[in-house]
C-alpha cells in the first residue's frame, strides 16, 4: 500500500468519525427538545423542565437551585 492510499483511508475514517459524533449530538439535542416540549404541553413548568433535561451552566444552576428551594 502507498502512502497517498493510507493517507486516504485515514482522512475518510476520520471524516466518518466526524460525521457520526455530529449527527449524534443533534440527534441528541432533538430527543431532549421533544421532551421539552411535551412536559410543557403536559403542563410542567418551563423552567423546571429545562433544569431537569439540559446541562446548565453555572448561572442556570443557581437559578435552578433557588426554584427547588422555592417548591419545598
Amino acid at each position: 500500500m502507498d502512502d497517498n492510499t493510507f493517507y486516504t483511508r485515514v482522512w475518510t475514517l476520520a471524516t466518518i468519525v466526524v460525521a457520526l459524533l455530529i449527527g449524534s449530538c443533534t440527534a441528541g439535542s432533538f430527543d431532549r427538545r421533544d421532551k421539552w416540549e411535551k412536559a410543557v404541553a403536559n403542563g410542567a413548568d418551563p423552567m423546571v423542565a429545562s433544569c431537569a433535561l439540559y446541562d446548565l451552566g453555572q448561572a442556570e444552576q443557581i437559578i435552578c437551585a433557588l426554584l427547588a428551594q422555592n417548591r419545598k
